[in-house]
């Protein structure tokens, strides 16, 4: 009797505290911290977005931007975050009212899908925008800390390691480890990997043919041709080894340490790049925005039309 009481006080509690207009303000707080953990913990796009957040306000900080281009990254974030969330409560309220199928239920998940990637993909414009003439400016000076720094250690090192986001090296293994997941008749992850690695070679021609952007004048360390921004090397490593690495541990959830692998590989590719005079700065930040972003759209794609394997 004691114990139903007590439910029933705290449910008339919840129910007052919820009702519209007799939350007090600390409660409004406490709910709304409840609900951004909710989507955190239930939307993995959220927490993408919230981890590429991390990293352009640091950015937004380090560099000389205006007040009002640091006003304008603020706003942007903080727009991308809202339409996660109410494309969550979207979702969560249609599987409630009709969790049936239905084509109108689907083509309303997919027109909420698409308000949050043309407010996202606006958002990577808006941010190379912004982030493009500083980065310019900082190429220069990073140039100037390298000249110091080339000694000829460091050099043969740089074209050692480098040979690691070749696009030989990478092509090899991304057919080997196609044909092992072929013969695993692993096809959900065989179109995840490849389709990401073959996708993102178009991609990034594309690219390289609109910025058309030279490479750094200077002594050649390393062999390099076509057009610089954003790196090649940096691009196709990271859809690789974040890519593979992905595949593997879904196969095996032991197989976490595997992350460390990308974590090593890829700022160690990257710096080679600008050691070698074969890209400037801006080039190899960009060839890792660029191949994060595509390998993550390449999930959404793959998601909806494949289906992502999470098994073997």
């Amino acid at each position: 009797m004691l114990e139903y009481e007590a439910m029933s006080g705290r449910r008339e509690q919840l129910e007052t505290h919820y009702y519209k207009g007799k939350s007090a303000l600390l409660f409004r707080f406490i709910h709304a911290g409840r609900g951004i953990r909710e989507t955190w913990r239930k939307e993995s796009n959220f927490r993408i977005q919230v981890l590429a957040a991390l990293v352009v306000l640091p950015a937004a900080v380090i560099f000389p931007l205006s007040a009002v281009e640091r006003a304008i990254l603020v706003l942007v974030i903080a727009l991308i975050l809202t339409l996660e969330i109410v494309n969550s409560i979207f979702e969560r309220l249609l599987d409630i009212v009709h969790p049936q199928f239905s084509e109108d239920v689907r083509r309303v998940k997919d027109s909420m899908a698409g308000a949050v990637f043309v407010a996202s993909a606006a958002s990577v414009v808006i941010g190379a925008l912004i982030f493009a003439h500083p980065l310019v400016a900082f190429d220069a000076v990073f140039e100037q800390v390298l000249s110091a720094l080339r000694t000829d250690t460091v050099v043969r090192g740089a074209q050692i390691i480098t040979m690691v986001g070749d696009w030989k090296a990478l092509g090899t293994a991304t057919a080997v480890y196609s044909l092992v997941l072929l013969l695993r008749k692993s096809y959900r992850q065989l179109s995840f990997l490849f389709g990401s690695m073959a996708t993102g070679a178009i991609l990034l021609f594309v690219l390289k043919e609109f910025f058309a952007r030279a490479r750094p004048h200077g002594i050649e360390f390393v062999a390099a041709s076509g057009y610089s921004f954003p790196s090649g090397h940096v691009f196709m490593a990271t859809i690789f080894f974040l890519g593979a690495i992905y595949v593997a541990t879904q196969e095996n959830q032991i197989r976490k340490f595997l992350w460390a692998i990308p974590a090593a590989a890829l700022p160690l590719v990257a710096l080679t790049r600008v050691v070698l005079s074969a890209h400037w700065f801006s080039d190899i930040a960009a060839g890792l925005l660029f191949g994060l972003f595509w390998l993550l759209l390449w999930y959404g794609i793959s998601e909806e039309f494949f289906g992502i394997p999470k098994e073997g």
